[in-house]
C-alpha cells in the first residue's frame, strides 16, 4: 500500500489487498471483540452512509438505505435480507470468509447497532448463528445481542422481530433526507468510477512511469508491461477499454500530461530531461504534445506555476 493510500481519508484498497488483510487477520487468530452498544461506534468511519441510515422514516427504510449504499464500505461479501410476518433475517456470505466467522460477527454488530437506534424502548433481542467456532479468549457476545450466540451453525444468520420495521421514527428529519441521499449517491458514483477497468490501467501506467523514471517508456513498451502485470493479451486489454469508450493511447497521454505538469511545477528538470523521461522522441515533440493539451508551452506553464 502506498503512502497516498494511507493518508487519503476517502481512499480504498483494491480487492486483492483487502483479501490478504482478511486472511492475515484469520491467520493470527485475533480474538473477536464486541463493539459497544450503539451505532455511533461504526458510522464515524463512514459518515455519508451513517448520516443517511440514521435519518429514515422507519427502520425498514433505514435497512433499505444500508443495503443500497453498503458498497460504500466494501464489496467482497454478500448480505442477504429476507422477511416473514414475524421475523426479519440477514444471512451473511463472505467471498473468502475465514472459518472463525469474525467477519459475519462484525457485520451483525453493525446491523444490531443500527436496528437499536430505531428501537426507542431498546428491547430488541437478536438471534445470531455463526458458522465458525468461538475463538478462545473472545468476549461473550450474548449481552450485546440480548441472547446467546450459537456457533457451528449451517449459516451466518441474524434474526429479530419484524414488528418494529414500520414504526415511525420520531427523530426523522424530512428536510435533510434528500440532501443526505444525494450525498450518498454521489459518493457511490465516485467509488464505482474508481473501479472501472480503465482506471486500473491508468493507475498502472502512472505507476510504471513514476517508479521507473530513469527509463524511457515508449507506447509499445508500456502496453507490453501493462499486459504482463494484468496477465492479459493486448487484444483483450484493448477490447475491455473499448467497452468503456476509451483507448490505451488516450490513457497513456492523460498520464504523461499529468506527470509533465507535476515535473514542471515541482522540479527544476530541463525540458530535454522531462521529454526523455516521459518517453518522447525529442523535446520539440514533447512541446507539441503539451501545447495541444494546455494551449501554452511547457516553459510558460512552469513560470505560471512558480508564480502560484
Amino acid at each position: 500500500m502506498s503512502t497516498q493510500d494511507l493518508i487519503d481519508r476517502n481512499g480504498r484498497i483494491d480487492g486483492a489487498r483487502h483479501r490478504r488483510v482478511v486472511e492475515l487477520m484469520a491467520a493470527v487468530s485475533s480474538p473477536s471483540r464486541v463493539i459497544s452498544d450503539g451505532p455511533q461506534t461504526f458510522f464515524p468511519d463512514f459518515p455519508v452512509l451513517g448520516n443517511l441510515c440514521l435519518n429514515a422514516r422507519t427502520l425498514r427504510e433505514a435497512i433499505e438505505s444500508f443495503h443500497t449504499y453498503r458498497p460504500l464500505i466494501g464489496e467482497f461479501d454478500f448480505l442477504c435480507y429476507k422477511e416473514t410476518s414475524e421475523l426479519a433475517r440477514f444471512d451473511y456470505i463472505a467471498e473468502f470468509a475465514p472459518a472463525d466467522g469474525f467477519q459475519a460477527l462484525a457485520n451483525f454488530q453493525v446491523l444490531a447497532g443500527l436496528i437499536r437506534a430505531y428501537d426507542v424502548a431498546r428491547r430488541t433481542v437478536f438471534q445470531v448463528s455463526l458458522m465458525g467456532r468461538r475463538l478462545p479468549g473472545s468476549q461473550d457476545s450474548s449481552e450485546f445481542f440480548g441472547a446467546e450466540v450459537r456457533y457451528g451453525a449451517d449459516a451466518n444468520r441474524l434474526q429479530f422481530a419484524a414488528a418494529q420495521l414500520d414504526v415511525p421514527f420520531p427523530q426523522y428529519n424530512g428536510t435533510l433526507a434528500p440532501f443526505l441521499q444525494q450525498q450518498a449517491q454521489q459518493e457511490l458514483l465516485r467509488i464505482k468510477r474508481g473501479h472501472l477497468f480503465s482506471n486500473s490501467v491508468e493507475n498502472l501506467i502512472s505507476e510504471i512511469i513514476i517508479d521507473t523514471s530513469d527509463e524511457r517508456h515508449t507506447s509499445s513498451s508500456l502496453l507490453a508491461q501493462i499486459c504482463e502485470r494484468l496477465n492479459t493479451s493486448r487484444w483483450t486489454l484493448r477490447r475491455q477499454l473499448q467497452a468503456e469508450g476509451l483507448h490505451f493511447t488516450e490513457l497513456e497521454s492523460r498520464v504523461r500530461f499529468k506527470e509533465a505538469c507535476r515535473l514542471l511545477s515541482e522540479t527544476r528538470l530541463s525540458l530535454a530531461h522531462i521529454s526523455e523521461q516521459l518517453g518522447f522522441s525529442s523535446q520539440s515533440a514533447f512541446t507539441r504534445f503539451f501545447r495541444a493539451r494546455h494551449e501554452i508551452p511547457p516553459l510558460a506553464f512552469r513560470r505560471r506555476a512558480q508564480l502560484g
